[in-house]
C-alpha cells in the first residue's frame, strides 16, 4: 500500500476538538491556541483518525511548532519505525488555535517492512561514503535508519562526510545500503547550499545596526536575534570600543559584516511582519554570518552563512543575496527536506526578492527588484538571475520533467512562478512584463501576499517535494490564506503558466 500526501481538509475529517457542556468556555490566550492546534495535531498522526496509514512498529514524534498567521500553526513530525529514525517519512500538519485540521501532508512512499538489522558493517558505509568527496576532512559515526523514498523503503547506514567537491564546501549526507552494501544515490543530499559572488552596499548612510556592548567594548553581536553575530572567517565576533562600524569600502572585513548584518535583521523583521515566522528558525533565533571566506562564493553551511568576495576583492554583502543564504536557513527549518533540485535555490532567491521589498531601499543602492546580484562582478557582471524572465541568463522559464542538473539553473521555473503570482504576466509600473508558457494572462496579487502563500507551502511541506507537490501545497495555502478564492485562482494560473499541470487531488475553492 502506498502511503502518498494526504489532504486532510477540515470537511471530511471530524478531528476538532470538543467541550464539555459543563465546562469552562476555551482560553483566547496564545498559550491556550497553541495547546489547541498541538492536541488536534497529535489525534491527526495518532492513528486514532486514519489520516496516515502506518505499519505495525511505526511511530510519529512531534517536532517543530510553527505559528502562521490567522490563529495557524505549522506542527511537523518524524517517524520512527522500531525505533529506527524514518529519514524521508517526516509530516506536516496545519491546524489552528480553535483545535481544527485544516491540512495533513505526509511524504511518498511504501508502506515500511524492512528488517532492521544490518548486515553491511558501518565501517564499510563509511568507506563508501569517504568516495563521494574528493576530499574529506570529517566523517560523524554512522547512524542506522530506514530510508523512505517514494518507490522503497531501505534499511540503511547514514553517514555525513564533510570536506570539498571540486572547489565548493560539502557537507554530505550519504545512504548506504544495510543489507546490500550499495550506495543510495537518490537519497544522497548536502546541507551545503552555494551560491555564486555578489557585492553591493546598503543604505543609504549611515544605516543602524543592532549591536551588543559590555562595559567599553561594542560587539557584531544582536541580542534582539539570537544567534546573530558576525566573525572574521577564522576569527572571533567583531570588537571595538567605539561602536562605529565600517567605512564604506567593501573590501574591508568590518563593511562587509555591517552590510551583512543590516542584510540578516532586515530579513528577520520581514519575516517577522509579513509572515508571521519568529526568526530565520522559527523558533526566535538564527545562524552566524562569517565575512572573508577566501573564495568567490557565499553560502549556507548548516551552521553558519559564510561570506566570501567577488572578483573585484569586495565581501558580497548585498541584501538579495545574504537574504538568500538566510533563505537556507527558513528552509533548513521549516518541515520537510530533500526538495527537487532547483527548489532550494528558488527558495532563496524567493526569500532574498522579499527582503528587499521590505527594506525598500533607494537607489543607487539595492532597490527592490526581481532581479538576483546584479551587482555582481563575475564575467563582466550583470544579474545572475532573472526572475521574471529567467531565459535571459539561459535559465528555463518553463517546468518539465528534464530540468537543468545545476540547482541555480532548475529554480527557473520556481523564480518564474513566484514573479508571476506577485506581479502578474504584465504588471506595468516599470515592472517588467514576464512571458507565460501557455500564453496566458496572469494577474498577481502583490509581493507580501505572495510570500504568504509560498511561505504556507513550506509549512505543510512533507520530504521530497516535486515542483508538482509544490504546486499542491501551495494551492492549498492560498485556499487557507483567502476564503474568496482570488489568491487561490492566482496561484493556480502561475503554476500553470509555468507549466507545472493541476494535479490530482488539488484542492479546489468555491
Amino acid at each position: 500500500m502506498t502511503v502518498g500526501s494526504v489532504l486532510a481538509l477540515l470537511a471530511g475529517l471530524g478531528i476538532g476538538t470538543t467541550t464539555p457542556s459543563n465546562a469552562a468556555p476555551p482560553s483566547n490566550s496564545p498559550a491556550a491556541a497553541r495547546g489547541a492546534a498541538i492536541e488536534a495535531a497529535d489525534r491527526a498522526v495518532s492513528g486514532d483518525s486514519g489520516n496516515l496509514a502506518k505499519a505495525p512498529g511505526e511511530r510519529y514524534r512531534r517536532g517543530m511548532v510553527t505559528p502562521w498567521l490567522d490563529n495557524l500553526y505549522s506542527i511537523a513530525y518524524t517517524r520512527t519505525y522500531r525505533g529506527l529514525p524514518v529519514v524521508g517519512g517526516d509530516a506536516a500538519v496545519l491546524a489552528d488555535g480553535t483545535g481544527r485540521v485544516r491540512a495533513v501532508e505526509t511524504a511518498d512512499g511504501p508502506r515500511i517492512d524492512v528488517p532492521t538489522a544490518p548486515t553491511v558493517p558501518a565501517a564499510s558505509a563509511e568507506a563508501s561514503a569517504r568516495t563521494r568527496l574528493a576530499a574529506v576532512d570529517r566523517v560523524e559515526t554512522p547512524r542506522l535508519v530506514v530510508q523512505l523514498d517514494p518507490a522503497n523503503a531501505h534499511l540503511a547506514w547514514e553517514t555525513v562526510v564533510t570536506g570539498r567537491v571540486g572547489n565548493a564546501p560539502s557537507r554530505l549526507h550519504v545512504f548506504v545500503d544495510a543489507r546490500s552494501g550499495a550506495v543510495l544515490d537518490t537519497a544522497t543530499y548536502d546541507d551545503v547550499h552555494a551560491g555564486t559572488g555578489h557585492s553591493k552596499w546598503n543604505g543609504p548612510d549611515p544605516i543602524t545596526i543592532t549591536t551588543a556592548s559590555s562595559g567599553s567594548t561594542s560587539f557584531m553581536n544582536d541580542l534582539t536575534r539570537p544567534g546573530l553575530t558576525c566573525s572574521k572567517y577564522n576569527g572571533a565576533v567583531l570588537a571595538k570600543t567605539v561602536d562605529d562600524w565600517g567605512n564604506a569600502n567593501p573590501t574591508t572585513i568590518e563593511t562587509g559584516c555591517v552590510d551583512s548584518m543590516w542584510a540578516a535583521q532586515k530579513e528577520w523583521d520581514m519575516l517577522r511582519d509579513w509572515l508571521g515566522r519568529n526568526g530565520h528558525n522559527g523558533a526566535g533565533g538564527t545562524v552566524p554570518v562569517v565575512v572573508g571566506l577566501p573564495t568567490v562564493n557565499a553560502y549556507f553551511d548548516g551552521n553558519k552563512v559564510l561570506i566570501g568576495h567577488d572578483t573585484k576583492s569586495q565581501w558580497l554583502g548585498a541584501m538579495d543575496i545574504v537574504g538568500h543564504e538566510y533563505g537556507h536557513v527558513v528552509d533548513k527549518t521549516s518541515p520537510g527536506s530533500f526538495m527537487q533540485a532547483g527548489l532550494s535555490e528558488g527558495t532563496g532567491d524567493i526569500f532574498g526578492a522579499l527582503t528587499e521589498f521590505y527594506a525598500n531601499e533607494p537607489a543607487p543602492f539595492d532597490t527592490p527588484d526581481y532581479t538576483v546580484g546584479e551587482m555582481v562582478f563575475l564575467d563582466g557582471g550583470g544579474p545572475l538571475r532573472h526572475m521574471y524572465n529567467p531565459s535571459l541568463t539561459g535559465d528555463p522559464n518553463c517546468y518539465s520533467s528534464t530540468l537543468p542538473p545545476d540547482e541555480h539553473k532548475a529554480s527557473g521555473p520556481l523564480n518564474h512562478w513566484f514573479y508571476l503570482l506577485a506581479e502578474g504576466s504584465n504588471p506595468g509600473g516599470g515592472k517588467p512584463a514576464s512571458p507565460t508558457c501557455n500564453h496566458s494572462t496572469v494577474t498577481g496579487v502583490g509581493i507580501k501576499t505572495a510570500g504568504r502563500v509560498f511561505y504556507g507551502g513550506l509549512l505543510s511541506r512533507p520530504s521530497g517535494i516535486d515542483y508538482k507537490k509544490l504546486r499542491t501545497l501551495t494551492v492549498q495555502a492560498a485556499k487557507t490564506l483567502d476564503p474568496t478564492c482570488v489568491v487561490w485562482k492566482a496561484t493556480r494560473d502561475a503554476w500553470s503558466a509555468v507549466g507545472v499541470p493541476v494535479q490530482s487531488g488539488e484542492p479546489l475553492c468555491v
